[in-house]
């Protein structure tokens, strides 16, 4: 009777080792990933403008879109719960803009981009040997920045003039679904679908002589985007 109880002891041990082994994610994976996505956005623009005892005020909502560049790190804590960190360069798709210098027409386009840095909370509540489905919890810091690119330079207190630039820092945040298939015990891809939202509550403006465009023309700017994400890449645990 001992000898079967002692059998049957190694055989259930042997299972729930097996039974680990054959999932995606366990306690001490270490998963990194590499791809890119496109952000779909609505936001949202709030500005104030003093003159004198008079303030007057603008909100405009609009659409924006950006290809995003992901790298993500992630250690497991649990065998469900993942802890990590993501880079995030974005780089907003924007239209051409048209000037003249001299009576002389051309055709400038403005750069819009974005550099985020992330914690990452990762559940993995539906895995397999080969598939795991992380749900993430994202928030962290994001730098804005625009550039104006315009060549034209006069006059230089204008704040259309080619040196004129935004940048602020804000928070990021967002919640995605992440589906992981591995083609080995190692490496596979991955495709992502989520929400994504940004918030600058202080844009800061400036043009090619450094002067501070805010106190120039006595404004207040912030910006807010949301919206969807989808991405895919590659994928390597350890």
């Amino acid at each position: 009777m001992k000898k079967i109880t002692l059998l049957a002891s190694i055989l259930c041990s042997s299972i729930i080792v097996l039974h680990a082994q054959d999932k995606a994610f366990d306690k001490g994976t270490i998963v990194i990933s590499g791809g890119v996505g496109l952000g779909i956005y609505k936001t949202k623009t709030h500005s104030e403008q003093t003159y004198g005892s008079v303030t007057f005020k603008d909100d405009t909502t609009d659409a924006a879109a950006s290809v995003i560049y992901p790298i993500t790190a992630e250690y497991g804590v649990t065998n469900w719960l993942g802890v990590g960190a993501r880079f995030g360069f974005s780089n907003y798709f924007e239209e051409k803009e048209n000037d003249t210098i001299n009576g002389v027409a051309y055709s400038y386009q403005p750069k819009y981009t974005a550099v985020d840095l992330d914690l990452v909370l990762n559940f993995h509540l539906v895995k397999t040997k080969r598939f795991d489905m992380p749900v993430s919890l994202i928030i962290g810091y994001s730098k804005f920045k625009l550039v104006q690119n315009n060549p034209n330079t006069n006059p230089i207190g204008s704040p259309d003039n080619g040196g004129f630039r935004a940048k602020d820092n804000g928070t990021h945040y967002g919640i995605m679904v992440t589906p992981r298939i591995y083609f080995t015990d190692h490496f596979g891809m991955y495709f992502n679908a989520g929400y994504l939202g940004y918030s600058y509550n202080s844009l800061s403006f400036s043009n090619n002589s450094d002067s501070n465009l805010n106190d120039t023309y006595n404004w207040k700017f912030s910006l807010k985007g949301n919206g969807l994400n989808l991405g895919l890449g590659l994928v390597a645990k350890f």
